[in-house]
């Protein structure tokens, strides 16, 4: 994924939305229930398409509600980073916001990489940045609320985590939940058709916007957004007065203020969706269902056959799949039967022809009953980080997974995990002997 660095602190006009179960939003005394400031403190998630002003159109055309927001979304920023920034916390006291709309990093703040797709592995970093807002958005006399994002379109499965980080934060703080995640799976269900993402897989389409918009409408405001309008219009989101594309950050002077266009059938699939999300979410203690922690991802390798040395020996070739550091390479394994024990060499071929070839001696090679490991520090791209390769024989392949795990300074540490299938060479053919003539 492309992460937009485009820092964007607008005040625009958005609106109020409704409570999740487990701590019901209190809804404004004045101005007929209606909020009339509200604070978005999030990132491009928030700030595609406009979130805020897509709310603000949401809550005027279906209560009668005129609000107005501001919007501090820096692209790719994390609430934790975002509270060690004094003109950040600022916000919060320069005028009385009725609520605060919180939203973290897409993965939480981790740097985990699944066979090259970021992936949520816990909760460790958002928890407490959200308990911190959380306490000073109070005692800023205001209500806290967490956006509760969606998980990424090629790993649907980390939505669980999500929802157990937000949800885990939100019972904590004794406030609600806008179940935006929860609706994209209903609506990623029943109408797959209908794209939620922007063509990266990850950041909202215009729909996907609307979406996140409906939740957090209903969850302010307990209404069904049913029957609001499906086209909306507005500010796309600016830099110096000149409308910018946020997937490109290229400035779009001629750029359209349609922030969506929905056909009817479309915006009623997505502001059900959004409805049934909340009555869902709404229900007492139906947070239990959201509460449970999620193991980290990880592949696993079936049990594997023995590793015999007829079978094993010789020149194994094939593919090592190792993202964002190297790429698909082409790799060959060699494994020797020496008195003794076993000796190996890997050997690398990158498909950037600019970066030559290598061959590495493996002085940790470790061939078990069913199991064989090794590791590699040297390679192209990969320098001074320690790759261990673990790997089963599975019929006629060696498959296997490679893995490093870097430490950073006062950061968790960058994670990426890769695999690998090799086929051995078949054995050279034997030249027919001539017989000799005399």
């Amino acid at each position: 994924m492309r992460i937009v660095r485009l820092i964007v602190a607008l005040v625009l006009g958005a609106g109020g939305a409704a409570l999740a179960a487990q701590s019901p939003a209190a809804s404004p005394a004045s101005n007929n229930g209606c909020p009339e400031n509200i604070l978005f403190i999030g990132n491009s998630y928030t700030y595609f398409n406009n979130v805020p002003e897509l709310v603000a159109a949401l809550m005027a055309k279906g209560a009668g509600c005129h609000v107005q927001t501001r919007m501090i979304a820096p692209g790719g920023a994390e609430l934790r980073k975002q509270w060690a920034d004094d003109h950040t916390r600022a916000a919060l006291t320069e005028r009385k916001w009725d609520y605060v709309i919180l939203q973290d990093q897409s993965t939480l703040g981790r740097d985990y990489y699944v066979d090259g797709n970021a992936r949520v592995v816990g909760d460790e970093l958002f928890a407490p940045a959200a308990a911190l807002w959380s306490k000073a958005v109070r005692d800023a006399g205001s209500q806290p609320v967490f956006y509760l994002t969606w998980s990424r379109k090629a790993t649907p499965e980390d939505q669980a985590a999500l929802n157990h980080a937000y949800f885990s934060a939100a019972r904590q703080a004794g406030a609600p939940v806008a179940p935006a995640g929860i609706a994209w799976q209903l609506v990623r269900g029943e109408r797959p058709d209908l794209e939620l993402y922007w063509k990266d897989g990850s950041h909202p389409s215009p729909a996907g916007s609307y979406l996140a918009a409906c939740a957090i409408y209903a969850t302010l405001l307990h209404r069904d957004p049913s029957g609001l309008p499906g086209r909306i219009t507005g500010t796309p989101i600016s830099v110096e007065g000149t409308p910018v594309e946020p997937s490109t950050e290229k400035l779009e002077p001629g750029r359209s203020p349609t922030l969506v266009d929905l056909s009817a059938a479309d915006a009623a699939e997505i502001q059900g969706a959004a409805w049934r999300a909340w009555v869902q979410v709404s229900k007492k203690g139906a947070d239990h269902d959201y509460l449970a922690a999620v193991a980290e991802p990880a592949p696993v390798l079936p049990a594997g056959e023995p590793l015999l040395a007829e079978d094993l020996a010789g020149p194994w070739r094939g593919k090592l799949y190792f993202y964002p550091f190297l790429g698909t390479v082409d790799m060959t394994l060699h494994l020797e039967k020496v008195d003794g024990g076993w000796r190996g060499r890997l050997d690398i071929e990158y498909q950037d022809k600019d970066m030559k070839p290598e061959s590495l001696d493996l002085g940790d090679l470790n061939i078990g009953p069913r199991q064989l490991g090794f590791s590699d520090s040297s390679s192209a791209g990969i320098r001074n980080r320690l790759v261990k390769f673990v790997g089963v024989r599975h019929g006629t392949e060696l498959i296997g997974t490679a893995t490093t795990i870097s430490p950073r300074n006062g950061e968790p540490p960058l994670t990426v995990l890769g695999h690998w299938i090799l086929q051995r060479d078949p054995a050279p053919p034997v030249a027919p002997k001539v017989p000799e003539h005399h």
